[in-house]
């Protein structure tokens, strides 16, 4: 087949030419699931939530104080041209602050028909793990406030709490935050 005769017989022996040239194909790689939170501090642990579960993250912004709400009820504020209520997140789960930072931002989040804006320590942004990180155990070294909204880890340099906000927002104190 050195001369080929025909178009068919030239491509058989390009074809032939061309395999004896050719890389292997590279190993079919494992496909990595990964999951994608959003990561913030509060009382001087790590935390994330899921990507989907905050609709923005936003500068602590002026309130308007409501009579008869707990203390960590921080008011409402219009953010995006509609009532927004403010829950210092930190409060709520047991830790009073004397002041706020200017690292503290709000993590808007909406379940539901329930929006709400959650005052955070900081918010470090998106935060990636591989889903073999995860644990579902709870570390001991999460204060205990927090344990009934967490539902594992991530373990990259530290720890990262998973924070359900779905458990936060469908608890009866939460959802109670006028004073009896």
């Amino acid at each position: 087949m050195n001369n080929p005769h025909t178009p068919f017989e030239a491509l058989v022996a390009l074809d032939a030419k061309v395999s004896q040239h050719a890389f292997d194909l590279p190993e079919k790689q494992a496909r990595v699931e990964s999951w994608s939170g959003v990561g913030f501090t509060l009382n001087d642990q790590q935390f994330a939530v899921q990507i989907g579960e905050v609709t923005a993250i936003l500068p602590v912004p002026s309130t308007t104080p409501l009579p008869g709400v707990q203390p960590w009820a921080k008011g409402v504020s219009n953010v995006r041209g509609r009532l927004l209520p403010i829950i210092d997140l930190g409060e709520f789960l047991g830790k009073v602050r004397d002041s706020h930072t200017s690292t503290n931002r709000i993590m808007m989040v909406e379940r539901g028909e329930v929006s709400v804006g959650l005052i955070v320590d900081e918010v470090q942004g998106m935060v990636h793990f591989s889903t073999s990180q995860f644990s579902d155990a709870v570390p001991d070294h999460l204060f205990d406030e927090a344990k009934p909204f967490t539902v594992g880890h991530y373990q990259q340099e530290k720890d990262y709490m998973v924070f359900n906000t779905q458990l936060l927002v469908n608890d009866s104190r939460f959802l109670k935050a006028a004073i009896a």
